[in-house]
């Protein structure tokens, strides 16, 4: 189908839905998206919308390949010390941000400066806090120095957020960069209506020679999924972000489309709160674990797209280990409540996002509970509440909750960003995300080893075995491990969906 057709016949579809007609020329691109951005400051977000937007604007001294293993994009090569102190990148030379401001080692100072400086309030500060100063070596060489060992320095500099920024434009906007950013990216910033459309259009001075391929790209909010398949069945968008398992085989079905999956590093978890007294028996953990049926959670939630976790990893992140899976057997939990006292069960309340998939997994929860004797009240809590509830309780003891949906995708690409927030002790709720309230001393100094190197044997043999003892205790129920799900025109190259939710669309070509 000719690409043009396609959008003239998609512009009638665009004004009824109510979505601001976009003019678009065949070497253009529109991508429709079901989450909101919210700032155009990566540095100041902690939405994987915004990484993903931003992606094509913003770069970062390194990235990840469609398997998040590290690559070089503004630093071409690194060195790092023996005990993970000392980081020094070797940066590319002839980079130009969008606004003249040329690239070089005291851009990158300014960038590291602005987000280890705590008092700036910025979201990803936190992310790098160990920072203790970042020195120019010369032009094109510097070093960044940290306050103690931090062997996962490198998959967090990957993470989506951590992008350098124009300096000029820094100093120029202050907070207002959130709505002007400049970056080294093929494209650049051109319109942003909030809650209806952003545009960035093509950079010609891309230190990339012959990229990019496209002139622009609109990026459509659409909220709901079968608008957002329809609008690319009409030709108004060539790309569906996070589109709906429920809708994969009506994509699939039409060979001018292509669906795009890859397994996710995002494992759902139901937390288990380890302050109530009922589940500080670990017979009680291991029923619940048993007692649900995960193909069949995966099934109805995910349609089938998405694997039973065997892990407190996704395969794909770095330094995963195999357990071995918590499978479904009902006689075996109704067993093991038995033998901890619970045989006629108990009350508890259990708490999600009012999603669709959380929704369905909460009704899953109390149907399957149920047969343990187990009465579950389910809360699916619009996202907003469900936060307040959650991270506005500073006591543990104070929370209501039995069970805690959440969904944990390390960004870094790295052990130490799922294991430390969810299951560390320093990642309780609300200063991260464990729900569990899950401690124990032996984990903990797994991480804390991890960390304190920058030798992969090191770090593979702690987190090993951080992986063994927390499956070994049953925090959580692990329910699932989710595919990430795109649409596209079948003529649409380089735009992809990555393992930790966002996208890439930077290589985008239209064939």
């Amino acid at each position: 189908m000719n690409l043009i057709k396609k959008i003239a016949f998609g512009g009638a579809l665009i004004l009824s839905t109510a979505l601001t007609p976009v003019m678009a020329v065949a070497a253009s691109l529109n991508i429709a998206m079901d989450a909101t951005v919210d700032t155009l400051d990566p540095h100041d977000s902690t939405r994987n919308a915004v990484s993903s937007v931003s992606s094509g604007i913003l770069e970062r001294l390194i990235g990840f390949d469609k398997d998040m293993k590290l690559v070089p994009v503004l630093a071409t090569s690194w060195e790092v010390n023996g005990n993970a102190t000392q980081f020094t990148f070797h940066l590319r030379k002839d980079v130009m941000f969008h606004d003249g401001t040329p690239f070089n080692a005291e851009a990158v100072k300014v960038n590291m400066d602005r987000l280890a400086d705590q008092s700036q309030g910025l979201k990803r500060n936190g992310m790098m806090r160990i920072i203790s100063s970042t020195e120019v070596l010369d032009d094109y060489t510097v070093r960044i120095d940290l306050s103690k060992p931090f062997g996962a320095m490198l998959a967090t500099l990957a993470h989506p957020s951590i992008v350098i920024e124009s300096p000029a434009a820094l100093k120029e906007y202050g907070k207002d960069v959130s709505k002007h950013p400049v970056g080294t990216g093929p494209f650049k910033f051109k319109e942003w209506i909030p809650g209806e459309k952003l545009v960035v259009e093509k950079f010609d001075g891309y230190w990339k020679k012959g990229w990019p391929k496209v002139d622009g790209v609109t990026f459509l909010k659409v909220k709901e999924a079968a608008t957002a398949v329809a609008m690319l069945k009409a030709g108004e968008v060539q790309y569906v972000d996070n589109m709906s398992p429920e809708l994969v085989k009506s994509v699939a079905a039409d060979e001018t489309f292509k669906v795009l999956e890859v397994p996710g590093i995002t494992v759902w978890t139901a937390g288990m709160n380890m302050f109530k007294p009922e589940f500080k028996d670990p017979r009680v953990r291991e029923a619940f674990n048993l007692a649900i049926n995960k193909k069949a959670m995966i099934q109805v939630v995910f349609s089938g797209h998405g694997i039973v976790p065997d892990s407190p990893l996704a395969p794909n992140t770095a330094f995963y280990s195999a357990q071995k899976p918590y499978s479904y057997d009902l006689e075996k939990a109704k067993q093991l409540m038995k033998e901890a006292g619970y045989e006629n069960g108990f009350k508890i309340e259990a708490w999600g996002r009012n999603t669709t998939q959380e929704t369905r997994m909460l009704q899953m929860l109390k149907q399957m509970l149920a047969q343990i004797n187990v009465d579950v009240t389910i809360y699916p809590m619009e996202p907003a509440l469900r936060t307040e509830k959650l991270f506005g309780t500073t006591k543990p003891e104070d929370q209501a909750f039995g069970l805690a949906i959440g969904g944990w995708s390390p960004s870094t690409g790295d052990a130490d960003w799922h294991l430390r927030p969810v299951y560390g002790t320093e990642g309780w709720i609300p200063k991260i995300y464990n729900m569990a309230f899950y401690s124990n001393p032996e984990v903990d100094a797994d991480i804390a080893t991890g960390l304190s190197s920058a030798d992969p044997e090191v770090r593979g043999e702690a987190y090993a075995d951080a992986q063994k003892r927390i499956w070994e205790d049953m925090p959580v129920i692990w329910l699932a491990t989710d595919s990430k799900l795109a649409g596209a025109d079948a003529n649409l190259e380089g735009v992809y969906p990555m393992p930790d939710g966002t996208m890439v669309y930077s290589d985008a070509e239209l064939k």
